[in-house]
Formats: structure tokens, sequence, C-alpha cells
């Protein structure tokens, strides 16, 4: 009975004790407590935790595709240069755990307001941050286009460092202009599979940067407060820029981290 929860468990992780109690009445005719459910589920290692959500819209032949495109086109992590963009605002200073008696919610007076909410759009290679901006608002194709005709600037032509740029399908990532300014630079353009950020390791970036963003808010109220954009691009400068951090971010999205490009940087 226990194997069989665990494999719906498997299929449906989010399900309440209520409905476990349901499942297994329902298939085995008995009924079972809230506090027996709890008990079996521990004793056989299972804990509760947060759900990691992937979209149903994935699809695993397009992963394949383009692992494969990857290889067929020779691509090494020195080539690439992932781009996306992330929105922030003043709700990323807002903590979700505090300390308080046992007996007693934990109260945090603060603003409620977001303010005016940044994308920060940054291109992300196996050393860090290439280029980054920020700007208010949305992303447009305007907006995106200008950026790459100064992200261009520095790449280089295949084979040589940072000549392959990586992105999702957002349609501004998929104008005319951006594809001719990549074909005049000699420069890929490869879009990455649909709802699949585990390939882009720009996400673990975002991740990491807006744990920075919460752990140093209350060091630069001031500024957060005057100027909120300077504060972003302080975080992007500090968190954005290590080597080691970056190279692991790359290793967890699956690719092997070359250092063949240091050829290209010394002239060799």
């Amino acid at each position: 009975m226990l194997r069989t929860l665990r494999k719906q468990l498997a299929k449906q992780p989010d399900m309440f004790r209520f409905e476990m109690i349901a499942f297994l009445s329902e298939l085995f005719d008995v009924e079972v407590s809230k506090a027996t459910i709890t008990r079996a589920l521990q004793s056989s290692g299972m804990t509760r935790k947060i759900i990691r959500r992937v979209a149903m819209q994935q699809d695993t032949d397009l992963h394949d595709l383009f692992l494969h495109k990857i290889h067929l086109q020779q691509v090494k992590s020195y080539h690439m240069t992932f781009v996306d963009e992330s929105g922030s605002d003043k709700r990323e200073g807002h903590r979700r755990w505090g300390w308080a008696d046992e007996d007693v919610t934990p109260v945090q007076r603060q603003e409620f307001s977001r303010g005016r909410r940044f994308q920060v759009l940054p291109a992300y290679t196996q050393d860090g941050i290439l280029l980054s901006r920020i700007y208010p608002e949305s992303t447009n194709s305007a907006i995106f286009e200008d950026f790459i005709e100064q992200l261009i600037q520095h790449c280089g032509r295949f084979p040589e460092p940072r000549s392959a740029l990586i992105w999702d399908n957002a349609s501004w990532h998929r104008t005319t202009r951006v594809n001719e300014m990549c074909a005049e630079a000699g420069v890929k353009n490869i879009p990455s599979p649909p709802y699949s950020p585990r390939f882009n390791p720009i996400e673990e970036f975002f991740a990491e940067f807006k744990d920075y963003v919460k752990k140093h808010w209350y060091e630069h109220l001031f500024l957060i407060r005057r100027d909120f954009r300077a504060y972003l691009r302080n975080c992007i400068d500090a968190a954005g820029y290590d080597r080691e951090s970056a190279r692991g971010h790359f290793c967890h999205s699956g690719y092997h981290v070359y250092e063949r490009y240091e050829r290209y940087r010394n002239g060799a």
C-alpha cells in the first residue's frame, strides 16, 4: 500500500493528506488517518518540500535537437553567451522568514508599494557578466536590438570566444534586424528550446543576483529609496563577475567548461 502511494506521489507530488486517504480508500478499501499517512511517509524517507514546477509544454525532442545542434556545430562553453531578461522591483527586499517566540508570528513593517519596475538584461559567459543593461518597465524589439548592437562589439567571429549567442524564443529575440547583425558579425544565433530554463545558466545567475539584492537590502536603504536602478547596478557588479560561480552555473546547466579560450585571449 505504501509503495502504491509513493508511486502516486511521484506523479502527483502536491497531494494533500485527505486526498491520499481517499486514494487509498478507493484502491484498498481501508480507512487510514492523517497521522498514519504522515508516519508512513516519514518512515520511508519522504518529506514535504517546495515543488519545482516544470512546464507541460516542454518537448524532450526539442531538448535533444538543441543539444545535437550544439554538438554538431562544435559550440563549446567559451563560445557561449547567454542573454535573457528578468524583472526587479522593490518587493525584492521582502524576506519571507523571520524570528519570534514559538507562539508569536513575526511582524515586519515595510512599504508595500513595489515602485517602478526595472528589467535587468545581461549577457552571461563562463566568466560572468559580459555586458548588462537596466531599464524601466518591459522589453521590446528596439531595446533588445540596441543592446545586441552593443553586445556584438564584445563578441568574436565563430569559432573565436563569445561567438555564439543563445536565448529563448521571445519575439524580440527573433527579429530580422537581430538575425542580420549576428550574420554580419559572424556570430551564431542559437535559440534554446521553449520552456527550458535548465539549459540557460543565466537563470542561476538571476537567482544569485536576487539573493544578493535581498541580503544587502538594509545596508543600502538610502540608495534604494533615492535610486533603485543604481542599487540594482551595484548588485549586478557585485554578483555578476564571479568567475567560479559562473562556471558552476554552466556545469549545472549541463555544459562542460573548456579552457581553450585562454589561447585566444592570450593571442595564440
